[in-house]
């Protein structure tokens, strides 16, 4: 291209380096940029925005106020656009304060940022926890000559729930109503999923009625939410309706979805009536068979814990087994459940068989794994180095055991997790 007679221009640059970019070929495009430069053809404002937007994918925020500079000194006034994509990027590194700190310069220097920027910030100062920082900059977004939109509004609502916060959000959310801004879905996703964590479902539930009522059609996640918390109590009936809602509306039921059903069946001890065919065992044979969808690692967990707390140790074990050549690689979680199953079931050589192979995979045990070990393993031998192995992986960092078993924390630590 640098090769041909006349000169490539600008434009044909710009859709060399546009093309590469839709392919994520940032490093790519970036050399094109360059060769650009070298070949004497001059930026515009489009290969600079797209020169800008090559640094921040690629990690290098700092770049992108060279960007700037060069606008600057080529004459070309920068956008709204571009200052977004710096913004984003600083954000996305977890330079929120220097962000926030830009936005405030650019301001002073007569750059309004439009609601777009001012989201953007809003959701990097939430996600870096700074939620209270982020409210108090939605309510002052007006202010600053900027009005919030639904973005602004969905983005605190879901962090004050994650945060616990979900009365502040529903006083949020009537704000929103009050400013006659439409709640999009994912603002009653935020909530709906804050109400089932911190009340009951009947909140949620009233919520979930009032989305549908105006027309803002729920959807997986939606659903799945729900699912999930109606299993969490125990109530799988009700979380079979909700499923049947969801396909009735044309939705295809996740992986997640499923995996919570899974969860509610286990809860109820349901899995010895799956054994003949029925409910979650015919759900996760059906799954496997007609490979519908991808079955992941929390889907074989849940049903070998089923199958484990029913005492079906060696179907569960034969599922473990079968996880890799699935596809499925076992992670630590994996590993426990089954270990634990072996244990409560009076099975110490299989379980310190297993035990050996976790740990050679770079794996430990959890908490209740190793109460139960505690509780069956003569204290003369707690100070095996298989067992302070086990206490070196993520699950218990600093606890040591000696000839007393655990320490106090541990202990403490292991009675207050409920056996699964």
């Amino acid at each position: 291209m640098l090769h041909t007679n006349p000169r490539p221009s600008v434009v044909k640059f710009g859709q060399l380096v546009n093309s590469l970019m839709r392919m994520n070929a940032f490093q790519a495009a970036f050399y094109a940029s360059k060769q650009m430069e070298l070949a004497g053809v001059p930026h515009n404002l489009y290969t600079l925005g797209m020169l800008l937007r090559c640094f921040c994918k690629l990690g290098r925020v700092d770049f992108g106020y060279s960007v700037l500079s060069k606008a600057l000194k080529l004459g070309i006034q920068f956008n709204d656009v571009m200052l977004t994509t710096l913004i984003d990027g600083l954000c996305k590194d977890g330079r929120v304060v220097e962000a926030a700190r830009l936005v405030h310069k650019l301001r002073i220097l007569g750059y309004q940022q439009d609601v777009f920027s001012y989201s953007i910030l809003v959701d990097g100062l939430c996600k870096a926890g700074k939620t209270s920082v982020g409210l108090e900059l939605l309510k002052n977004m007006e202010e600053l000559g900027c009005q919030p939109n639904v973005v602004s509004y969905s983005t605190i609502i879901r962090r004050l729930c994650k945060d616990g916060m979900v009365s502040k959000a529903l006083d949020v959310f009537s704000e929103m109503e009050d400013k006659k801004i439409q709640p999009n879905v994912f603002a009653y996703n935020g909530l709906i999923h804050g109400l089932c964590i911190s009340s009951t479902i009947n909140e949620a539930m009233e919520l979930f009625n009032k989305m549908v009522e105006r027309k803002i059609m729920p959807d997986t996640f939606t659903y799945s939410i729900l699912v999930d918390a109606f299993c969490k109590e125990g109530n799988v009936l009700g979380a079979k309706v909700i499923l049947k809602m969801m396909i009735q509306e044309g939705l295809i039921p996740n992986i997640i979805t499923y995996n919570s059903l899974m969860d509610g069946y286990c809860l109820r001890n349901e899995l010895d009536k799956a054994r003949r065919g029925d409910e979650a065992r015919e759900m996760f044979s059906k799954l496997n068979r007609d490979n519908c969808l991808q079955l992941n690692t929390r889907t074989y967990n849940t049903a070998i814990n089923g199958l484990c707390r029913q005492g079906f140790v060696d179907e569960a074990y034969e599922l473990f087994r079968k996880m890799e050549g699935d596809g499925c690689l076992p992670d630590g979680g994996s590993y426990n459940v089954i270990i634990h199953g072996f244990l409560r079931h009076k099975d110490p050589l299989e379980a310190m068989d297993l035990i050996h192979e976790m740990v050679s995979k770079g794996f430990s045990a959890d908490a209740r794994t190793m109460t139960l070990l505690i509780e069956l393993v003569p204290k003369n031998q707690l100070d095996h180095p298989i067992f302070q192995k086990l206490l070196r992986g993520p699950d218990i960092k600093s606890h040591k055991i000696g000839s007393s078993g655990l320490s106090a924390a541990a202990a403490a630590a292991a009675a207050t997790q409920g056996t699964c």
